[in-house]
């Protein structure tokens, strides 16, 4: 086995940092839209955006569950000797970054009432948090501000829908490019755990 070169392992390097960060750059872009277009006294209404994140989780659990290519996600996928997340960083940001056209079709489909009870419940679950978030962001604020907040509930659950999808995305192709060391994380993380001292109760 050839070791791995410097420019090779930098290149590595930057390709884990760029998907990653853009995970983190979902959420963050989703909370500071928030923060920035919501009425400055929104903070005193968690539930508001809590509501919007739930809705959002939700909304993300149906892009997911809309894939045509769901079992792609099956471990036996995930591994197989010819893994469609068998893919470089920048062929799996040009697929995966952002749900496709057919998956969004799908979902909409779902929601318009043609979808399987997978896709449905979360669907309409997450749409009626959502919403319910909007509307009550339209009853506890007068003038501009009310829709203000009302769009900025939209947008947060909007958002937590991108990253959930992105998110599920990176964990298979991680899981994927890990390979075998992805256990070994894990057993060690685990061994961590039993062995790490127990907080005591007092």
């Amino acid at each position: 086995m050839e070791a791995l070169s410097l420019p090779s392992a930098f290149t590595n390097a930057l390709a884990a940092l760029l998907v990653f960060g853009l995970a983190y750059g979902l959420v963050r872009i989703g909370t500071l839209q928030y923060s920035l277009i919501a009425p400055p006294d929104a903070d005193a209404v968690p539930l508001l955006h809590v509501m919007a994140i739930a809705g959002g989780v939700l909304l993300g659990v149906l892009l997911l569950a809309s894939l045509s290519y769901g079992e792609d996600f099956r471990p036996s996928r995930l591994y197989a000797a010819d893994s469609p997340w068998d893919i470089g960083v920048l062929e799996f940001l040009r697929r995966h970054a952002l749900p496709q056209h057919a998956a969004m079709a799908e979902a909409w489909r779902a929601l318009s009432g043609g979808g399987s009870a997978w896709q449905t419940l979360p669907g309409y679950t997450g749409a009626g948090l959502a919403g319910f978030a909007a509307v009550q962001a339209l009853w506890l604020w007068r003038g501009p501000a009310r829709l203000r907040a009302a769009l900025a509930t939209l947008l947060l659950a909007g958002w937590t829908a991108l990253a959930v999808h992105y998110l599920a995305h990176l964990l298979a192709w991680t899981a994927t490019q890990l390979n075998f060391w992805l256990f070994a994380l894990l057993l060690v993380l685990w061994q961590r755990s039993r062995h790490s001292p127990r907080a005591q109760a007092h």
